[in-house]
């Protein structure tokens, strides 16, 4: 960093030490015969002293004003990385979240059937079944839907998503109960019954089928179903939102250049995170990234894979497709195919473009 101008020393500090130098040379000759020759020693002795000790005094005065601009400077520099944070400093801290991403994603491992990125996909699929199932029963229970136990989409999606996070008669039950405590505890414990004879048919046959808009949704998993994955989940979605966070809150950096930090950071997201990301939005566990409009405003679900998103409320119907600056929320269109057939089970996570 310079000093500005208003911080240099002005002409005449510099110009009266050599002004005071020079008439200290010359009052000597003003008192004597005004010749150099009738000087003897002690007249020189008695002139050099003064004008060393004035040198020094000078020396002295130079030294401590340096100091006090280097102060300055010093206070300066505090104060502006004090309320401005660099963007090294933005950028070097973002990559270390994203590091810490990575690792999140690597340490997933369900009873090490699945792991990393593909326990998404057995995860995403195995969250359907526990929603397709609720509404199964949900369906069979007449009298509750004409009773005070309607529920809404977004009660099934709550309650399937809390039972697939908590698992059943885990370690966390007791939350599992204060969290659907709200809702008629009959359908609840009808559905909590499927689920555990679905269970244990998977335990015989490795495969599980229910009902779903007129077909069958069949689930194959290689791990015992329903047990809950809290302890994968949990730090994942709380570091993953605490590194958006820690973008959007950044002052010393524009809109654009957050929106181009998190753009990086989505793309570490597979398409089945992206997934399970929006879905879990949707319940009492996922609602800041709702309320905090990263999804709208900074679009981090832009690569979400729609079709498969085919269940629940949809991604557009909750979200809309453009956000209040009219950009576009989602890329990925069955159009942009064309002449191509989309198969979901065929669906690899990939990307569309990027963008």
């Amino acid at each position: 960093m310079q000093i500005s101008s208003g911080q240099k020393p002005d002409f005449v500090i510099w110009c009266f030490p050599v002004i005071g130098f020079l008439i200290l040379c010359l009052i000597p000759l003003l008192l004597s015969d005004n010749t150099f020759e009738s000087f003897d020693k002690a007249t020189i002795a008695g002139i050099a002293g003064p004008v060393i000790a004035f040198i020094a005094a000078l020396l002295t005065f130079l030294a401590f004003w340096a100091q006090l601009q280097a102060n300055k400077v010093n206070s300066i520099t505090d104060e502006i990385t004090e309320n401005n944070e660099p963007v090294n400093y933005t950028e070097n801290r973002f990559y270390e979240l994203i590091k810490l991403h990575r690792a999140n994603v690597s340490d997933i491992n369900i009873t090490d059937k699945a792991s990393g990125r593909k326990a998404f996909i057995s995860m995403f699929n195995e969250f359907k079944c526990c929603y397709l199932v609720l509404r199964s029963v949900y369906a069979e229970q007449k009298e509750i839907k004409s009773g005070q136990g309607i529920l809404s989409e977004q009660d099934f999606m709550n309650i399937s998503y809390i039972i697939f996070f908590m698992g059943l008669n885990g370690p966390a039950s007791d939350l599992t109960q204060e969290l659907i405590k709200q809702y008629d505890q009959s359908l609840i414990e009808k559905y909590l019954s499927s689920l555990k004879k679905l269970q244990k048919k998977h335990g015989e046959d490795g495969i599980i089928q229910v009902p779903e808009q007129g077909s069958i949704f069949s689930l194959k998993l290689k791990y015992k179903p329903f047990c809950g994955h809290m302890s994968r989940l949990e730090q994942y979605y709380r570091h993953l939102f605490q590194s958006v966070k820690f973008v959007v809150d950044r002052d010393s950096i524009s809109a654009k250049e957050k929106y181009q930090f998190l753009k990086i950071l989505r793309a570490q997201l597979s398409g089945h995170e992206q997934l399970m990301l929006y879905y879990n939005s949707l319940t009492t566990l996922g609602k800041p990234w709702l309320e905090n409009k990263y999804f709208t405003e900074y679009r981090m679900l832009k690569n979400l894979p729609l079709p498969l998103a085919d269940f629940g409320e949809k991604p557009k119907d909750k979200l809309g497709e453009k956000n209040s600056k009219g950009e576009a929320l989602f890329e990925w269109d069955e159009i942009s195919f064309r002449n191509k057939v989309f198969h979901p089970g065929r669906y690899n996570g990939n990307r569309v473009n990027g963008k």
